[in-house]
């Protein structure tokens, strides 16, 4: 196994636990990430801590006391961005998980290839049953969710759920789009911001991601929220290079 590169890539992981099946599927990526010996920043943001136990010598805790009902991902991911100096950033998802080699070869679309984000997996985004996520919770086996004979549950390819960027390329592009607030289609924005601006992207050649089950719990955003988010991301996607680094220009962190 070829030796992960320790001062290269950290890893975040903005969470919020709003379900026991949530804090188990943390604890399982957790388990499966560790053995790469990558650093893991967790940030956690609510009313009060559930995740503070996730602290280790590898694991830097961190928890802002946020009473918010909706969780705004993009603002604490550009917190992260700015509080982890490392050159390559990996923005990670509780509930994903890939094979160690993708994450190597995303690193290296990064590090060899130019990319200002990489994602590692090939854009096949296979949604886990309730009983295979606890299976690998139990006994963490990729060959498991390998062997399983689902399809992706996206036509296009899926740019969510953990990606890669060379963090000063990233925030030169504006980072984190703050303006969507809760979920959103932020994760297409993201993707075609760096597209117009010119940047390079790229998913790996081979090798799914697999997303670990948790029940659906409805959405705290109002539908004038949601409606204006979707305005945002139509805004992003119609504007020019010059008139799309203008815009971000107008961003204050």
């Amino acid at each position: 196994m070829t030796t992960p590169l320790k001062n290269t890539l950290s890893i975040v992981m903005p969470i919020r636990i709003d379900c026991p099946d949530r804090l188990r599927n943390l604890q399982t990526t957790l388990k499966w990430l560790k053995p790469t010996k990558y650093s893991i920043t967790i940030l956690e943001a609510d009313k009060e801590s559930h995740a503070s136990f996730c602290k280790d010598e590898n694991v830097e805790y961190i928890f802002i006391k946020d009473e918010s009902p909706v969780f705004h991902r993009t603002h604490y991911i550009n917190t992260l961005l700015f509080h982890n100096k490392s050159q390559i950033t990996a923005v990670w998802d509780t509930d994903i998980i890939v094979d160690h080699e993708q994450i190597r070869e995303a690193v290296n679309n990064i590090s060899t290839q130019g990319c200002t984000i990489a994602y590692p997996y090939n854009g096949d985004y296979i949604l886990l049953p309730q009983e295979t996520t606890l299976q690998f919770a139990d006994q963490p086996d990729l060959q498991l969710l390998k062997n399983l004979k689902l399809s992706s549950v996206f036509a296009r390819p899926f740019c969510g759920g953990a990606f890669l960027v060379n963090r000063e390329r990233y925030l030169s592009i504006g980072g984190e789009n703050e303006h969507f607030y809760g979920w959103g289609p932020e994760d297409a924005e993201r993707l075609r911001r760096a597209q117009i601006m010119g940047h390079k992207v790229k998913w790996t050649n081979t090798g799914a991601a697999y997303h670990l089950f948790h029940p659906r719990n409805a959405n705290s955003e109002s539908i004038e929220a949601l409606k204006e988010m979707r305005a945002e991301f139509v805004k992003i996607c119609s504007l020019t290079h010059e008139k799309l680094n203008e815009y971000i220009q107008t961003w204050r962190r």
